[in-house]
């Protein structure tokens, strides 16, 4: 995945994201242990920049849970509230057939913190 930008923390060094053992850990945070499956990882020479797992419910619904670098400048002012974070983990429900019928954004991650919002 190339950069556009190199991201900065407020400090003026280059963010630091967390590796794959620390995203890992979040999701198990937020499941509060129920079982789910690692569907796809994603890194390149900055680390892991898409992680998906996926739960299953039971009546056949699932819920991907997906953490996700910033695609953008996130310390651009002029972006909303919601859009100034290095990375996010968010949700995708997929109803019994596969279709996507909702989601949400669960946790922010941002010079080296995270904050879980729903």
């Amino acid at each position: 995945m190339p950069e556009t930008f190199k991201p900065q923390s407020q400090e003026g060094n280059p963010e630091q994201f967390p590796a794959q053992e620390e995203i890992r850990s979040v999701f198990e945070t937020i499941l509060q242990g129920k079982e789910y499956k690692e569907v796809r990882v994603l890194s390149n020479e900055g680390g892991v920049y898409v992680y998906e797992i996926e739960i299953v419910l039971e009546n056949g619904e699932k819920i991907l849970y997906i953490y996700q670098k910033a695609k953008n400048d996130y310390r651009d002012k002029s972006l909303p509230d919601s859009a100034q974070f290095s990375a996010s983990i968010h949700t995708m429900e997929l109803d019994g057939e596969g279709i996507p019928c909702g989601g949400t954004t669960v946790a922010n991650y941002l010079d080296g913190k995270w904050e879980y919002v729903s």
